[in-house]
């Protein structure tokens, strides 16, 4: 009798050794194919739900005039969406967007090369005795107008005040924290 009670948990002592290594031969085949997964297929993709935005330098109705005036406007802008936790927003700054971009190109066009979500672009449109600064925002996909700001700009206008007030309008727009 006693051998015969041996012999059957020598059975289930094998019998469990044999499902333990099934198990690990299991998990490390899901584990495997799931890094395979996300190799091919995570790529250049963002995290799901994060949106991009491209951020164009600012262009003139007259050529080299808001270029000078608004050097570094798009970067400071670029700087005031860069506080947002990049898992939500990533930004492309006016240095990223500035080789794509001709005078006179579609920004939708560009933004979708780019692979943004959203462009913000911005120009001055110069008149008689006044300009006025135009910042619009676009959805790449489908090319809709989300937003556009005009505001009246003079010699004296505090860019600083203006790139504020744009970042906290888009800021709004956009539902970022």
């Amino acid at each position: 009798m006693k051998e015969r009670a041996g012999y059957g948990r020598e059975d289930s002592a094998d019998a469990a050794r044999k499902t333990l290594v099934t198990l690990i031969i299991l998990v490390l085949a899901i584990f495997t194919a799931s890094l395979f997964f996300m190799v091919l297929e995570g790529g250049q993709r963002m995290p799901e739900g994060r949106r991009v935005l491209a951020i164009f330098p600012v262009e003139s109705s007259m050529s080299g005039t808001a270029l000078s005036r608004y050097a570094g406007f798009g970067q400071g802008l670029a700087s005031y969406f860069s506080r947002t936790d990049p898992m939500v927003l990533g930004v492309l700054g006016p240095v990223s967007t500035a080789p794509s971009t001709v005078p006179g190109s579609d920004p939708l066009a560009v933004g979708m090369d780019l692979g943004a979500d959203i462009v913000l672009i911005g120009h001055e449109i110069t008149g008689d005795s006044d300009s006025m600064f135009v910042a619009e925002l676009f959805r790449v996909d489908d090319g809709a107008s989300l937003w556009k700001g005009e505001f009246e700009v003079g010699q004296g206008t505090d860019l600083r005040a203006l790139q504020i007030r744009i970042g906290a309008e888009v800021t709004e727009v956009l539902d970022l924290p």
